[in-house]
Formats: C-alpha cells, sequence, structure tokens
C-alpha cells in the first residue's frame, strides 16, 4: 500500500522565487509535476490557443535536446512517461520514471521549460496536429457543451475565450509572428515566480533538492501573472434556461449555482458536505423520490467548471422523456431538498458522520494515483501556503454553522442556469467553431420566486446513521497456507476459492462471484434480455444498499461473455453480509414493469449511442467483437433489446438462474474459518450451481492471409486499425508480442504522427483477447484515406521489423521496462485480487504467470527477437485483420485481402479455440 505523508514533506522556496514540494514516499517509481501559471485565460485576443500551442511546442526540442519528442523518447527510454495539459488558468508539464532515472531526467525536463527552441518547421507541423485535436472533437458533444459554456458567460471574462486554437487561428498570424508571440508569452510566463513544483519519490530528499536547484535555479525570476477577472457570469446570464440539442441521444438536466471559490475552503470544505447530502441514493433522497416518478434514472452534484476564485456546482440529472416534460417539477423538488439540507446543519452529527467516512477512506487509501496528486499539488503552492499543504487532504472536522449557512445561501433560485440537452429542442443559435445548435432564455420572475419558496416535500428525507459504519476495523491473523488461492468447495456447479492478504496489513478484501449461464448466452435474443435483466437490478440495489457504498463496502453486477458476475470490495467488516444479501437478491428480485421499460430505453439509448463513438473506438470495439466470439455488437443488440419484452426478460433470467455455474474468490483480511463457513453459506444459496463451466473461445485468424472488416461510421475523420494475432496462446508468443509492441511503440507514434501528420490518433497497443495475445497498429485521420493509411502502417511495420537489428541498442532498457512490469509488487489489495481472480480464470493454478514472463525475458536472446520478426515480416507466422472506417473518402476499393464484414460470415470463417 501506498503511504503519503505531506507532513514529512519538505518545502522549499528557491532563491529565484521558485516554490517547491518534495514528499516521501514507497515505491520505485518517482512523479514530478510543474505547474505554470499560463492557462488559456492568459492567452492574447488576437491569438486564441496559443498557450496549448506552445504546451506542444516545448516538446519540439530545447538546447541539449534538440530534435522534436526527444525529450519523450528519453523518459520513454528510462521507462517512464510524459505529458502535458493547458486548463484555464494553469498549463502543467508531468513524468514519472523508475527513481534511478531521475537524476537524468530531471535535468532534461528542466531544459525542455527553460530553453525551448521553437523550430518553425517543427511548429508548422505541430499546428496541424493541434488542428486535427480541434477536428477529431468536433463531434464531441461534451466539447460543444463547454464552447455553448462560454458563448453564454460574461464575455469580458477568460473563460470566454477559445481555448484549443486552430491552423485557421495561428496561419492567420504568419510564422515569423506566431514564433514571436510564443518566446514573448514563454518568456513572460515561465518565469520562477509563475511556476511550481511538486515531487513525489523514495529517492533521498537532499539528493533530489541539489537536483532540483540545480536544474532550476537559474530560471529567470520574472513575476507571477496577475488574474484581475470581472465576473464570470453578467445578471442577464443568471436564472436563464439554455437548450441544446446533442448529438448523440441524451437527455440530461443540468443545474448550476455559480459560487466563489467555496471549495477551497479546506478546514470545513462545505461543498464536500452539500454534495454527500445531494448526491445521496439511498432511500427518502432526492434521486430515489425523483425515480420514484420516473422523472430521472440518475443524479451526480457538486460537479462543474472551477478556479482559483470561482466554482460552478453543478447538479446533473439523467433524464427519462417523461422527466423531460416535467423539469419545472424537478427543480421544485431539488430546491425542497434544498431546505432538508439547511435544517440538517442544526444536526451536526451527519457531518461528523461524513468525516468519520473520509477518515476511513484516507486512512486505509489503496493505491492513490500519485501522478494527478502530483499535478494537483504543484498547483494547490499557487493557493496555500506551505504550512497549510498538509491539512488540505485531512478530514473536514470542522464543523462551522455559520460558514455552512454562509456557502449555502450561495444556492438562489435567481442565480441558477439550467442546461438541458436533448434532441428536439427549440434553439435559434449556433455555436462557434463546433456548430452545436442552442438558446438560451430568462426563466419568468415568478416562477423562480415559487422555486425559492419550495417546501419539504414528503417522501423526501435526509439519511438516517449508515448501519455499515463499523466502529473497529482490525487485522485478522495470518494463516501461511491461506497466502495463495485454496480450493474451499469443488464440486460440479461450483468452486469456491479463499485465500489470505498478507501483504497490505489493510482491513479490506473481495469478493468476486462468476456465473456462466446459458440462458443468458445462447442467443442474441437472450443476451438482450441480459442487459435489461442487469441493468434492471441494478436499480432496484441502488437504493438499497447505497449506505453500504458510502462506508467503503462497494458492489458492481456487470455481464461478461459466458454470462454475469458480482464483485464486492472494501472493508472485510460486514462486507460477508452484502455479499450474501446481494447473492440472495440476484436470485429472488423481479424487476416490475416499470422498470423494464425504463433500462431497456436507456440500454437502447445507450447502443445507439455506442454507434455515434469516434472511429478508433469503433474500429476497438468491433475487434472485440470479432475474436472473443461470444460477444456481440451493439448493432446487432440494438434489435435484440427493441424486441425484447417484459415477458421475455423475466423468461430468461429464470432459465438463466434455474442452471449455471459458479465460480468465487475471496481474498482480503478474513480468517480461514469465516471464509469456510462463507463458502458454505454460498453453496446453500446456490441449489442451482450444477453446470459446467463456459468457453471463452476466440477467433483464429487464418496465417498468411489478410481479412478486412469495414465498420460503418458517421464520423468524418477515416481510421485503420491493423490487429496481428499470435499463433497461439503460448508464454512464449505472449513475451514475443510484449516486445515487439514495446519497441515499434515510440518510433511508430514519431514516423506516422510527429513527421507525417496522419491524424491525432495514433498508437499501438499489446491486445490479449482472453489470454491470446497479439498486436494492434492504428491511426485516424481527418485528411487521409483508409487505403493510405494502411499503406503507411504497413510500410512502416514491415520495414521495421525486416530491419528490427536497429532496435538491438535499445533492447536493454525494453527489456528492464518489461521486467519492471512484470516484476513489479501489486500496488493494492484490490490489484492482487484481480490479479489472483484472472488467474482463476485462465486455470492458472500456480499464480505465476507474470513470474514466467519475466523469467523468459530475462533469459531472451535479441536473437530470438530477430528470427521472430523476421518471421512476422515474411507474413509466415501471424493472422492478419484490418478494420476501418471510411469516414468522409469516397468508397474506393480496400487493398488487396478478403472482405467480410459480416459479423456472422467472419465468425464462420474463422474457428474458435
Amino acid at each position: 500500500m501506498t503511504t503519503l505523508n505531506f507532513f514529512d514533506a519538505t518545502y522549499l522556496t528557491l532563491p529565484n522565487g521558485l516554490k517547491v514540494m518534495l514528499c516521501p514516499t514507497e515505491g520505485t517509481t518517482s512523479f514530478v509535476s510543474m505547474s505554470v501559471k499560463a492557462g488559456h485565460f492568459y492567452d492574447p485576443e488576437n491569438c486564441q490557443g496559443l498557450a496549448h500551442l506552445l504546451e506542444h511546442a516545448l516538446f519540439l526540442g530545447s538546447q541539449h535536446l534538440p530534435k522534436p519528442n526527444s525529450i519523450n523518447d528519453l523518459v520513454e527510454r528510462h521507462g517512464g512517461a510524459i505529458n502535458a495539459w493547458t486548463a484555464a488558468e494553469y498549463a502543467n508539464y508531468h513524468f514519472q520514471c523508475p527513481g534511478e532515472a531521475l537524476s537524468t531526467l530531471l535535468p532534461a525536463f528542466a531544459d525542455m521549460l527553460r530553453r525551448p527552441l521553437l523550430n518553425k518547421q517543427a511548429l508548422v507541423k505541430e499546428i496541424q496536429s493541434i488542428d486535427a485535436e480541434f477536428h477529431f472533437k468536433r463531434k464531441d458533444d461534451l466539447r460543444r457543451l463547454y464552447q455553448i459554456h462560454k458563448e453564454t458567460c460574461n464575455p469580458a471574462h477568460p473563460f470566454a475565450k477559445f481555448s484549443v486554437g486552430n491552423a485557421q487561428i495561428f496561419n492567420a498570424i504568419g510564422d515569423e509572428a506566431l514564433r514571436g508571440m510564443l518566446a514573448g508569452f514563454h518568456q513572460q510566463y515561465y518565469c520562477a515566480a509563475n511556476m511550481t513544483m511538486c515531487i513525489f519519490t523514495a529517492n533521498p530528499i537532499d539528493d533530489v533538492r541539489q537536483l532540483v536547484e540545480k536544474g532550476f535555479g537559474s530560471v529567470e525570476q520574472g513575476q507571477q501573472a496577475t488574474a484581475d477577472w470581472p465576473a464570470m457570469y453578467l445578471d442577464e446570464q443568471k436564472g436563464v434556461q439554455i437548450n441544446i440539442v446533442p448529438l448523440q441521444s441524451a437527455r440530461r438536466m443540468i443545474v448550476t449555482f455559480p459560487l466563489p471559490g467555496l471549495h477551497n475552503d479546506y478546514r470545513v470544505k462545505p461543498l464536500n458536505y452539500f454534495s454527500h447530502l445531494l448526491g445521496d441514493e439511498g432511500e427518502g433522497s432526492l434521486l430515489a423520490f425523483l425515480k420514484a416518478h420516473n422523472w430521472v434514472t440518475n443524479l451526480i452534484a457538486g460537479s462543474g467548471i472551477e478556479g482559483d476564485d470561482y466554482k460552478d456546482f453543478n447538479i446533473s440529472f439523467q433524464l427519462t422523456r417523461e422527466g423531460l416534460n416535467h423539469r419545472e417539477h424537478i427543480l421544485y423538488a431539488l430546491f425542497a431538498y434544498l431546505k432538508l439540507l439547511e435544517q440538517s446543519l442544526e444536526e451536526p452529527w451527519r457531518y461528523h458522520e461524513k468525516s468519520r467516512l473520509n477518515d476511513l477512506a484516507f486512512q486505509f487509501e489503496e493505491t492513490p494515483k500519485l501522478l494527478p496528486l502530483a499535478c494537483e499539488y504543484a498547483q494547490h503552492l499557487f493557493l496555500y501556503d506551505f504550512d497549510e499543504i498538509p491539512f488540505l487532504r485531512v478530514s473536514d472536522n470542522g464543523f462551522d454553522k455559520a460558514v455552512l449557512q454562509a456557502s449555502l445561501a450561495h444556492f438562489s433560485a435567481h442565480a441558477i442556469r439550467v442546461k438541458t440537452i436533448a434532441p428536439g429542442l427549440p434553439v435559434d443559435r449556433q455555436c462557434k467553431h463546433y456548430d452545436a445548435h442552442y438558446s438560451i432564455t430568462p426563466f419568468d420572475t415568478e416562477f423562480l420566486d415559487s422555486v425559492a419558496q419550495a417546501e419539504p416535500i414528503e417522501g423526501m428525507f435526509l439519511p438516517p446513521p449508515n448501519p455499515y459504519l463499523g466502529s473497529e476495523y482490525e487485522l485478522t491473523m495470518q494463516v501461511p497456507a491461506y497466502s495463495k488461492p485454496q480450493n474451499l468447495i469443488a464440486k460440479a456447479g461450483l468452486n469456491c476459492w479463499f485465500a489470505q492478504d498478507h501483504d497490505f496489513a489493510s482491513p479490506k478484501g473481495d469478493i468476486y462471484f462468476s456465473f456462466d449461464t446459458r440462458g443468458f448466452t445462447d442467443s442474441l435474443p437472450a443476451v438482450g434480455a441480459k442487459r435489461i435483466w442487469l441493468a434492471c437490478l441494478n436499480d432496484e440495489l441502488q437504493a438499497k444498499y447505497y449506505r453500504a457504498e458510502i462506508a467503503g463496502l462497494h458492489y458492481r453486477l456487470y455481464g461478461h461473455q459466458a454470462g454475469f458476475s458480482l464483485h464486492t470490495r472494501g472493508f472485510t467488516n460486514q462486507q460477508m453480509l452484502l455479499a450474501t444479501q446481494l447473492f440472495e437478491a440476484i436470485q429472488t428480485i423481479r424487476p416490475s414493469q416499470e422498470q423494464f421499460e425504463m433500462r431497456k430505453a436507456m440500454q437502447l439509448q445507450n447502443l445507439q449511442n455506442a454507434l455515434l463513438n469516434k472511429p478508433t473506438n469503433r474500429l476497438f470495439s468491433r475487434l472485440s467483437v470479432l475474436i472473443q466470439r461470444n460477444t456481440q455488437a451493439p448493432v446487432d443488440l440494438i434489435k435484440a433489446v427493441e424486441q425484447c419484452t417484459y415477458e421475455d426478460m423475466l423468461t430468461y433470467a429464470d432459465a438463466a438462474l434455474a442452471e449455471f455455474y459458479l465460480e468465487t474468490l475471496m481474498h482480503g483480511n478474513w480468517s480461514p474459518q469465516e471464509a469456510t463457513a462463507f463458502a458454505r453459506q454460498i453453496e446453500q444459496q446456490a441449489p442451482n450451481a450444477v453446470s459446467s463451466p463456459l468457453s471463452r473461445q476466440v477467433s483464429l485468424l487464418p496465417t498468411g492471409k489478410t481479412l478486412v472488416h469495414q465498420v460503418p461510421s458517421e464520423h468524418e475523420d477515416a481510421a485503420v486499425v491493423l490487429y496481428l494475432q499470435a499463433p497461439s496462446n503460448s508464454d512464449h508468443d505472449t513475451i514475443m508480442c510484449m516486445v515487439l509492441e514495446q519497441m515499434l511503440s515510440a518510433p511508430f507514434f514519431n514516423a506516422l504522427r510527429t513527421q507525417k501528420q496522419l491524424g491525432y490518433v495514433v498508437g499501438t497497443g499489446y491486445v490479449p483477447h482472453n489470454q491470446h495475445p497479439g498486436m494492434s497498429f492504428y491511426v485516424q485521420s481527418p485528411t487521409h484515406s483508409p487505403e493510405q493509411l494502411l499503406d503507411e502502417i504497413t510500410r512502416f511495420l514491415f520495414e521495421q521489423l525486416k530491419d528490427i537489428d536497429f532496435y538491438q541498442v535499445y533492447w536493454n532498457n525494453i527489456r528492464q521496462n518489461l521486467l519492471k512490469q512484470l516484476e513489479d509488487k501489486d500496488l493494492s489489495l484490490s490489484m492482487k485480487s484481480q490479479r489472483l481472480w484472472i488467474s482463476l480464470g485462465t486455470e492458472d493454478y500456480h499464480f505465476d504467470r507474470n513470474l514466467r514472463l519475466a523469467a523468459m525475458i530475462e533469459n531472451l536472446e535479441f536473437d530470438q527477437i530477430s528470427a521472430y520478426a523476421d518471421k512476422l515480416a515474411n507474413r509466415e507466422l501471424f493472422g492478419e485483420l484490418v478494420l476501418f472506417a471510411q469516414g468522409k473518402f469516397d468508397d474506393a476499393t480496400f487493398p488487396s485481402g478478403l472482405r467480410v464484414d459480416d459479423i456472422t460470415a467472419f465468425k464462420e470463417l474463422t474457428p474458435g479455440h
């Protein structure tokens, strides 16, 4: 378990004014983040997107690493990863690497930030990349919504600026003038007084301090950027309703309360408390009330844009068709619940219970994502004094009624901004850049007055004390024999496994159940019925077990190729009780007709939206369908779900539960006696566990042939995925796939994206399907046809494979990177549970697959890699599948290969294994 103690951190300010936080942590990886107060708010009016372009430009070469993307190559060769982002007020640059590489990479990182070359030729190509990114997002509903948000706020506030930039904007400036603007922006904002740094590392802090001082001590001091912005919203932009027509099928209502920077109050944390109650999903909650009226299916409270001195507090409702016509009633219910929230301030125990829940979450936190956390804390150094930083993650124990009341007073009916997102809404304008249609109109003042006076409604009430919140969380005694999974029950239809946690000293655990059942898998209508049934069950369980969720007892009920699974995780205290309750509910709940109709509509909406995903997403989704034989495509499932009746769903569910194969794993802080008793209880609760496990077959592609499959897509971009399937699922084929993908990944990206500018989405991946190894190479492009993309992919790939000896100089680094991935200890108890569960699914009863692969890589000679690559290059070894989306390009004849567009025909052509 990774632990962080910010009280042990070292905080320093260099003589030039750069603030630095050095935090000791465990593990072998270091995490570095530099925050620069130079986000898009600081863009000049005549070159919006300049901050974003500069972020990209810093990767195009610096004084000591002059070639484009040399910093990326250097970091990757040392087993790390580097990236950056540009937000509203800040830009951030960050990387992670093995601790021993920090002394090499931190100086290179400093060079990149301090001395960019801003090469004109490289900039021209990067502008093409940003333009591709812009076009890539033009059909993204979230990006379209964001642009409408900008156009409906104060035009004098910098939030209204277009943050991304595109070729039209940049090319209008001219190459030389643009380079001058970038250099001026860099000189003004990339100075020590305007930068802060956070490093999490297990390296000796004094050594890291010296590296920081040497690398960044000579950065010019400069001045911190001032942020004297006007109000985010004008009076006429409050108390308004905004209609938005989306591309995807969606019905949402987002109620926004514009607030000052209340999220920065780390002592009382008022917005955390308000989100906790408004987002409650238990009985009596706002969500439960609205669901009972069939108006909404989901609710999220607390999200929204935020900055140093502003915060949008959003309450987002996923609407039903009926709810779309009852938006006013939903607003009344919301303000009625706000009245209850105000009353809760007279009963501090709810605030203290929330604090207790936060204490438990922090005390037993499993593997916080340290790179995002380093980015977060680098930015915090701008806002808080050093002596405040350690308290930011400490629980909100500072109940202060006056502060909470003052904060709640900002939740005014007359200030709300209500966005409704649905097809067919009346709209009268179109936003810039993304062409989304919307309208903005004021609410009637009398209506807002009446909403503000809404009184508590019968059926809505504040949550009672949480029955799942334990008083003690103790560790059980370890028994060596159970350090690996042991089979407690093994009989026809049922296998129950148990392993103790001997690594993490945490009062937590995981329980997995997998139901293999033909009743839910032997036909498309059965799979369609399963989707609706699982959605209905999740809906039924949501309110009943929400208290368990917020007490650190989580569950997930989901479908898989052979049936469905239940997974519970969290504190072992009362988890067995929750698991048996859920297990019983699965077998006894019969959803209502109303639930069926609501969830059927939602499943259809989700499946239809899946057909509007970006081309590369569509291609990889279809790849899974083609290779995993028991997986169905959304386009086929739509018909099955549409035709499913309530009686059909119940019939299929009854058949599925009448006979199934059940496998379970219990791993964590339990004793063998508790696990045995639990297994016996499951045995009694599962009299219908009498079947055999179902196959997880994959389609075997023919060697020496190329199959070609087109996926329809409404997106204008073309896309190609070349999938190479290994001849077997042996350990040898697995490691060869892993090695070759690692070797080719960075050169592929550099050649096809950076140099040839084929598109914004370019990459490779190691792709195992049901543990059968393979590799993928993909490009999505607004400028090149599928034929051109495939030609570039195959030319690069087979030229590189034939010249694989060139990579011998990198082999040791690649070997070490792969060994680190395979030999790394599990980072959390849940990760270990998942690994053990996957091992059971693949019948790896020694639970040592990663160690076997690591040993093979350790002993692998480059001559073996060269020989394997040669066979692959000669098309003698792997099966090949090309998936493509045509985009806006003419439907010309695709290059040679056996064209099989029909999914059923494809599976008939490729035998299962």
